[in-house]
């Protein structure tokens, strides 16, 4: 009997100690609000990032081509730099050229550079106004194509404005930046820029479908705010860019510096993860990580 008694004492604690594996403190919650919020009719999943805390220990990282050297494709590459960083979430970010439901026939649509490695020199002309950088430090910031004003700092070009569309060299010498400072660079579309929407319903795509979005901006209290903004209801991108801006402002007090278009189409990924390192099975997407094409990760460090 003693010994039955024993062995069910050791199955049970096995069995609480199993359920824990893997599960430690992710990220400091004060930093990260995670919520589902209604707002206007429209229900939306919301990952609110406050990033001008000490130390900016929110951070971004972008994955956007299989590696040029290695050959590993963007969810080996993931899987491999994940270990032992406290992931809030991953998403899928720009477009791909096209789609055949294998990760390593695809490459994203635009200038891209990844990790200093210039993945596609060839800049859309007429669409993707937003070109996203993303830096080793974990920063994030966008700049509107149409103003021809983008500044970066260091080497021969720095804080000189850019044309990066009309102007060869400036491409040239920009590219040459990216790799001298190993930063992450890719086109999509800017949906809001100092706080304007710069879409239009004669401009946007007619079709209709859930949406996700990436929005920067201050609070009321000039705190530096990052934010996934999943959608699920259908929508054009002009409706649903509109109504989540009018949310930003009204219901999160936010100033949005820029937000720009996260891909839901054919390779929707979305996993998020909560304080405590555990998975959240409500907010994820179509797709696994597995299938992602390129990445966009916030983590805390």
């Amino acid at each position: 009997m003693l010994n039955k008694i024993k062995s069910i004492a050791i199955t049970v604690v096995s069995f609480v100690c199993l359920s824990f594996i893997g599960a430690t403190t992710s990220y400091d919650s004060s930093y990260v609000q995670i919520s589902t919020v209604k707002y206007q009719g429209s229900s939306y999943n919301v990952i609110y990032m406050d990033r001008g805390g000490s130390g900016k220990r929110i951070k971004a990282k972008y994955f956007a081509a299989k590696d040029k050297y290695s050959g590993k494709t963007v969810p080996q590459r993931y899987h491999a730099w994940s270990k032992n960083k406290n992931i809030i979430c991953a998403s899928s970010g720009t477009y791909m050229n096209s789609f055949d439901g294998t990760a390593s026939t695809t490459k994203t649509v635009g200038l891209t550079i990844d990790n200093g490695v210039v993945v596609n020199q060839e800049i859309k002309q007429n669409t993707m106004d937003g070109l996203v950088i993303v830096y080793a430090t974990g920063g994030i910031v966008a700049t509107d194509l149409k103003n021809k004003d983008l500044k970066v700092q260091g080497g021969n070009i720095s804080g000189i404005p850019l044309d990066l569309r009309g102007n060869s060299l400036h491409r040239q010498s920009f590219l040459e930046w990216g790799k001298d400072n190993q930063v992450t660079v890719f086109q999509t579309h800017l949906l809001v820029y100092d706080n304007k929407l710069k879409i239009s319903s004669s401009n946007s795509s007619s079709s209709s479908r859930e949406r996700r979005f990436l929005a920067v901006g201050n609070d009321e209290d000039g705190n530096l705010i990052h934010c996934v903004i999943h959608s699920a209801a259908n929508t054009t991108l002009y409706d649903g860019a509109d109504r989540v801006l009018k949310f930003l402002n009204n219901f999160k007090d936010m100033s949005v510096v820029f937000m720009v278009n996260l891909d839901t189409g054919a390779q929707d990924v979305l996993k998020v993860f909560d304080e405590n390192g555990y998975v959240m099975p409500k907010l994820k997407g179509q797709k696994t990580i597995d299938e992602s094409v390129n990445l966009l990760v916030y983590y805390y460090e």
